[in-house]
């Protein structure tokens, strides 16, 4: 690692920490001020397009926190921050190979528009809502034999769309479809096509 990515690192992990910060501010806060957070604890099943594999084989964790602007109408603007572990990953018929992986670990900030419906009197809450966004995702850790890890991109741009459906007040649960908007990796080679990450992510929330 030269001095560049040193502090590169450094500086993503300051903005890392003041995020958790304000977000924990809200969280210790509950309600207040029209803001309504969140805690996330979820399961990635990722793909990559352009590594010659096929299906959504890489799980990885998502877990982090959500603000949401939340007012007495049925839609709402939110604010997430993620630790998201994308990739690959092939295993061979013939147990003598090895499995084929690209692990990649993204801190993400998804910025997030819902509309809720079906309002559940008894319990003060919305059952069910749609979610589209956008999110800025960093790259900070790499694990992809084969490749040279200095080509993938540290800046990842990529759109969302979702569902959710709440159970109680606190407790509910979502799936979200994410892609990235451009590819994951950069190369001199005019054959090669690139590689675009996409993935699923099945996630429990819990409101505070």
């Amino acid at each position: 690692m030269d001095l560049f990515q040193i502090q590169n690192s450094i500086d993503m992990s300051r903005i890392v920490t003041l995020v958790f910060i304000f977000l924990s501010g809200f969280i210790l806060d509950g309600n207040s001020q029209g803001f309504k957070a969140m805690g996330i604890v979820g399961l990635n099943a990722s793909q990559i397009d352009g590594d010659d594999s096929y299906g959504f084989h890489k799980l990885g964790w998502s877990a982090g926190a959500r603000l949401s602007y939340a007012t007495e109408k049925s839609y709402d603007l939110s604010l997430e921050m993620l630790y998201s572990q994308r990739g690959s990953l092939v295993k061979p018929v013939d147990d003598n190979i090895p499995n084929f992986k690209i692990k990649l670990n993204y801190f993400e900030f998804p910025v997030v528009f819902s509309i809720r419906d079906w309002f559940v009197e008894e319990g003060n809450f919305y059952k069910v809502r749609a979610d589209v966004g956008v999110s800025y995702g960093y790259l900070f850790g790499i694990d992809a034999p084969g490749y040279d890890e200095t080509n993938f991109k540290t800046h990842d741009v990529s759109y969302l769309i979702g569902a959710g459906i709440n159970f109680t007040k606190r407790f509910g649960m979502s799936l979200r479809y994410t892609s990235s908007f451009t590819k994951v990796y950069k190369t001199d080679n005019v054959e090669d096509t690139g590689l675009l990450s996409y993935f699923l992510t099945l996630r429990s929330e819990y409101s505070f």
